[in-house]
């Protein structure tokens, strides 16, 4: 592997030749048989009985040999019909089962090969009119490569993310990322503003389904973008195909197509195979096959911007378990101190103990900001999980605290099935406002299904939204403070109910039809 540039932020990196996933290689197969249907194809005559006979006479014998051949003919032609026919229905299995391959990855290669700017600025679409069943216009089928009418699912175990904004109205948009059985991928949303009275999942739409190279069981990792008038917003989400590359989708309603592929995808960054991923704008984490954790960051520009189609790709000191899942959180709730050094912090397991850890990547750095303050210890008590156990975190505001500090939750599966939590809590007889770390075992976490993901929301901050102002991180609310995880195959939303003690409360289940 090459040698990596420890992070310099604001430099770019050498330029990385951009590839093209499977466009000039684009497998055509017709589902259909080119032959019509048949009744049973009639056989042969039956041959006449034997019998001894005396020798026949000239033109007798020339008759017996143009009935032989006759017969010849007639055996010679049913076998090729019989063979036309097994042909016909074999070439339409077979070329049916190629084409929804084909389309599967026609749906990526050329409809979502045109580059979408920086982040995933929608830019040129790309090939959508060779297939526009799956550009910016998405179904709520099982996949998207064909037009089945299947009740949709959701695959078990499938993973699982999270990201969302609140609205100029003031209602919350969630975007729940999951993995179908098929391998597709898809979104479920919910608009706050549709929730009833006692039933909060009224909120969730369809799922909708999108073209991508996913792998089977995939990680993914979503965020979301806030900044000027064109990213109102736009949801990035993260994934990786069979050969372990790191590739993005960028949505964006205000853009055509509204889903497009993400820049990061002329990057040639490939993860390790048991790679988990996490994001928080503008950062996305990955694992090398080595262990080592490496950053992406968007290189904004001077005003914080997202960038056009630049992105560095950077190791940090930090080595996790083999195939350890991530969780990534904000540092502080101002944008400006999140987008640079100690900017965000990682959860993971320790590769020797399985241990929960966490690290603020370049905390000593003599490049971090004068603002900047540390908002709890990076010391975790003492938690050992299961190998490649799930791990989701979420940051929020710490109430009226002027330093910008945020408080923390981690969730986690332990080896009983059960969903623990870590979170911090400030003493108020401290007086240096550095918060502490303490445990809870709600009952509504209980029970998840041993291969469960687990995903939370953090909200977004930006550095200048549509009105030219900061948007600062939120403080918890009931309807921002969620997690999602998978409980008898169904996926389970669940809300923080109380910041003083830990506790949690199952909202219910989401939709997936």
């Amino acid at each position: 592997m090459a040698a990596q540039e420890r992070s310099g932020y604001g430099q770019s990196l050498p330029e990385v030749r951009r590839i093209s996933y499977l466009e000039g290689a684009k497998e055509v197969a017709n589902p259909y048989s080119d032959y019509p249907e048949h009744s049973p194809f009639p056989g042969p005559p039956p041959y006449p009985p034997h019998h001894d006979a005396p020798p026949a006479e000239p033109a007798e014998l020339a008759k017996a040999q143009a009935s032989r051949k006759k017969r010849l003919w007639l055996i010679i032609g049913g076998v090729i019909a019989v063979v036309v026919i097994l042909a016909a229905v074999l070439g339409g299995v077979f070329g049916s089962r190629a084409a929804n391959s084909s389309a599967s990855s026609q749906s990526q290669s050329g409809t979502n090969s045109g580059d979408s700017g920086g982040s995933g600025d929608p830019g040129d679409s790309g090939g959508s009119d060779q297939n526009p069943s799956t550009t910016g216009n998405t179904t709520d089928t099982t996949t998207s490569s064909n037009n089945s009418t299947s009740t949709p699912s959701i695959r078990q175990g499938s993973g699982l993310s999270v990201t969302g904004w609140r609205k100029p109205d003031g209602s919350v948009e969630t975007y729940l990322f999951h993995q179908d059985p098929g391998n597709g991928l898809r979104y479920s949303r919910c608009d706050t503003s549709r929730r009833l009275s006692g039933n909060d999942s009224a909120c969730w739409e369809s799922p909708v389904s999108f073209g991508s190279l996913a792998h089977a069981g995939t990680r993914l990792a979503a965020s979301t973008i806030l900044s000027g008038d064109e990213y109102q917003p736009q949801i990035q989400l993260f994934y990786t195909d069979f050969q372990t590359r790191l590739l993005g989708i960028a949505i964006n309603a205000q853009a055509q197509p509204n889903i497009s592929d993400d820049s990061v995808n002329k990057k040639t960054i490939s993860t390790g195979r048991n790679s988990s991923l996490t994001a928080y704008w503008p950062w996305a984490m990955y694992q090398s096959g080595a262990g080592t954790l490496f950053h992406v960051r968007n290189l904004l520009s001077g005003s914080f911007e997202p960038s056009d189609s630049s992105w560095d790709n950077n190791e940090t000191n930090t080595t996790a378990l083999d195939g350890s899942r991530l969780a990534v959180v904000p540092t502080s709730t101002d944008f400006a101190l999140i987008a640079v050094k100690a900017g965000y912090a990682v959860f993971y397991q320790h590769p020797a103990s399985r241990r929960l850890a966490v690290a603020i990547t370049d905390l000593g750095h003599p490049q971090v900001p004068d603002g900047f303050t540390q908002p709890w210890p990076v010391a975790l008590p003492n938690i050992v999980l299961p190998a490649r156990t799930p791990i989701a975190a979420f940051s929020v505001a710490r109430p009226r605290d002027r330093l910008r500090r945020v408080d923390t939750y981690v969730l986690y599966l332990d080896g009983d099935g059960d969903i623990g939590v870590l979170y911090t809590v400030v003493s108020s007889g401290s007086g240096s406002g550095i918060a502490g770390w303490t445990t809870a075992q709600p009952e509504a976490l209980r029970g998840a299904d041993r291969d469960t993901d687990i995903a939370c929301l953090t909200m977004p901050t930006s550095f200048r939204d549509a009105a030219g102002a900061g948007l600062l991180l939120e403080e918890a609310s009931a309807e921002t403070a969620r997690c999602f995880f998978q409980r008898g195959g169904k996926v389970v939303e669940v809300r923080l109910e109380s910041k003083e003690t830990g506790e949690w409360v199952v909202v219910g289940d989401v939709p997936m039809s």
